[in-house]
């Protein structure tokens, strides 16, 4: 007799029911409804590793450390959804939080730099159905040399009868300008 068995026996048998009674009721009562379905899943939200991290140097062909004005990447995502079904037309809506994290490099004047990211989704045959541009404001408060913030999004994904919602996927990452690409792209020796 496992441990998990012995455990059920002593508590149905300390409440003065036999175990056989409380299996039946509890398949009554999930009949019943009590127990509702699980929610259906989210759709994934993710960072893009190549956009995940930026260093904004100052202008010039200049890239060594005293060159950087700011460092920013994106830290880390929660989010949650909730659907809506109906006969027409279902959607998802997913909830989302995402950390920014921000360092002032030696190059830096001034106490606030524009972050600029975006948000793309995509279908379940990975096809972009939308991408969208933001900006975010990150100030480093006096001589600070770090700064953080978190910018709440809400996107709404829309999809036919009959499609699983949580097959299409949301993508967050830095919009990096062509400089930024060519130097992760030598980082990462490629």
């Amino acid at each position: 007799m496992s441990f998990a068995g012995s455990a059920k026996s002593r508590l149905a048998a300390a409440a003065g029911v036999p175990l056989s009674a409380l299996v039946a009721l509890s398949l009554i009562l999930s009949a019943c409804g009590l127990f509702s379905d699980p929610p259906p899943f989210c759709p994934q939200v993710s960072i893009m590793s190549q956009a995940k991290k930026a260093t904004f140097y100052h202008p010039g062909p200049g890239r060594d450390l005293t060159d950087v004005v700011f460092d920013v990447q994106i830290g880390d995502i929660a989010y949650e959804c909730s659907y809506d079904f109906d006969d027409v037309g279902n959607s998802v809506t997913v909830g989302v939080n995402v950390l920014f994290l921000a360092e002032r490099g030696p190059a830096a004047e001034q106490n606030w730099m524009e972050v600029p990211y975006f948000v793309a989704v995509t279908n379940p045959n990975r096809n972009i159905l939308a991408k969208k541009l933001f900006t975010l404001d990150m100030a480093f408060e006096g001589n600070g040399v770090r700064a953080q913030a978190v910018e709440e999004l809400v996107q709404t994904i829309p999809f036919p009868v009959g499609v699983n919602g949580a097959a299409y996927k949301i993508f967050i990452g830095l919009q990096l300008t062509a400089k930024q690409l060519e130097d992760l792209r030598r980082e990462r020796g490629g």
